[in-house]
């Protein structure tokens, strides 16, 4: 990475006129030296620095300022105050189809749009089979752009920009319109990309994506810029900025009151909130909140969690404790806790309680409870509150899963297990790990060796 100044951005704002009338907008493009009433402010006096061969992630909200960000980088948008410097080329996929014509054929918006980027006609022609080739669309090429699927669109846009030779790239979320194949083509691109010293300048929600393409990540959150720095500290922003901070605003209770509340009798087996490795002041601020619902407040909370049963217990608290710290991103390979905080206002017996991990499609990575791992099903009393604690190891690669846990009963029959209070996808768990360990979801930690049987091997550097 080279200590060059691309691109500068000094005091950088953006407002957009706001309009309470139809007419108030006529008014304003035919007077426009009369002020609207009501401005919205797309970003607030950003300061930023991005240097030659830099990778980074920019990440916030929907509404942060993001792609109004790149808008203004591009040269797509003027900011309304402050200072834009740029010395590169820059190529922008802002958004589907942007700078196509759809009435022109592939090939020809092809030499429109790689003009645009600033390559003479011997060069179009020199590169049009690389492009077309990269896109992979055969004969649809010769066709008019407003019969291509979404994810013709994208293959064609996508490798006319890397194929212009760009000082600086710009994606903003367009590769989540092509299929996993196109998108792992272009990710590898990318990285080729990079090293050749391109700056790239990426937009997602998927950090999984921002830890493995970037080496720098910039938060936006209402206009501001509130982070610029690493990316693991980015994206631990991120997810506060997102979910929320960590609340404990539960004062410890005494150990026999922890003791008591966490025995839970009944026809089964006796819960015990502590093991021999579970920290006592953790446990005690854990449980202090009794019957409070204080899940919404956790980091990684899942606003669109689904949640069933007919709630005769109460699931009302959930953190994830490991040697990372408390929050919902651990390291792959790592063991971590799951504390679990459950409520029973009235005495309940044959109680099951679980967990669940699926990826964001929403295929099981991982289930299991407490029936099944240990044979037991347990009852409690009227009142009791009692944390149940799940000790794992983090066998997943890096990227983003949702937990869900509950409490559960199986009917007198002992042939139906129905939910008491089941909170699906409740938690975001996102896991960290190496760039190039390996690919896929769960880590089965492959060990190598060789046998040859003539000649040798060797390991080429």
């Amino acid at each position: 990475m080279s200590s060059e100044t691309v691109i500068r951005l000094s005091g950088i704002g953006k407002s957009f006129p706001m309009f309470d009338k139809p007419y108030q907008q006529l008014l304003h493009v035919l007077a426009p030296s009369l002020k609207p009433v009501k401005q919205f402010h797309a970003l607030r006096d950003i300061n930023l620095d991005i240097r030659r061969g830099e990778s980074i992630g920019v990440i916030g909200r929907n509404g942060s300022g993001k792609s109004t960000l790149l808008q203004i980088i591009a040269g797509i948008l003027r900011p309304s105050s402050g200072e834009l410097q740029v010395s590169a080329r820059i190529a922008a996929l802002l958004e589907l189809g942007a700078g196509f014509n759809p009435e022109f054929t592939g090939r020809e918006n092809v030499r429109m749009n790689a003009s645009l980027l600033g390559l003479t006609q011997r060069q179009i022609d020199e590169r049009m089979d690389q492009i077309l080739a990269f896109a992979e669309i055969g004969s649809h090429v010769e066709q008019q752009v407003k019969t291509y699927s979404s994810g013709m669109f994208m293959r064609l846009a996508f490798a006319v920009a890397v194929h212009t030779d760009p000082d600086v790239l710009i994606v903003d979320e367009a590769l989540s319109v092509g299929d996993i194949y196109f998108q792992r083509k272009c990710f590898k691109r990318i990285e080729q990309m990079r090293q050749e010293g391109c700056t790239l300048l990426f937009v997602t929600h998927a950090v999984d994506s921002i830890l493995q393409l970037c080496d720098r990540g910039i938060v936006l959150d209402g206009g501001r810029l509130v982070f610029d720095g690493d990316t693991q500290p980015a994206v631990k922003q991120y997810l506060k900025v997102v979910f929320g901070e960590l609340q404990d605003d539960a004062a410890p209770a005494s150990d026999e009151a922890v003791v008591e509340g966490a025995a839970a009798t009944g026809t089964g087996a006796k819960v015990e909130a502590t093991q021999a490795d579970l920290d006592r002041a953790e446990i005690e601020a854990f449980m202090a909140a009794g019957p409070r619902e204080l899940m919404a407040t956790r980091p990684g909370y899942n606003r669109d969690e689904t949640r069933l049963g007919d709630g005769r217990v109460r699931t009302v608290d959930c953190m994830v404790v490991g040697g990372h710290g408390n929050g919902p991103m651990v390291p792959a390979r790592e063991p971590f806790r799951m504390l679990v905080r459950y409520h029973a206002p009235e005495a309940m017996d044959r109680l099951i309680f679980g967990l669940r991990v699926l990826t964001v499609t929403g295929v099981v990575v991982y289930s299991s409870n407490t029936m099944v791992s240990r044979g037991e099903l347990y009852g409690c009393d009227a009142g009791t509150t009692l944390v149940a604690e799940f000790g794992l190891r983090c066998a997943l690669l890096r990227g983003q899963y949702f937990v869900t846990v509950g409490v559960s009963q199986l009917d007198e029959d002992g042939h139906e297990i129905h939910a008491i209070d089941r909170r699906t996808d409740v938690l975001i768990l996102t896991v960290t790990g190496e760039l190039n360990h390996a690919e896929g979801v769960a880590d089965m930690e492959a060990g190598f060796g060789f046998e040859a049987r003539t000649g040798g091997i060797r390991v080429m550097q």
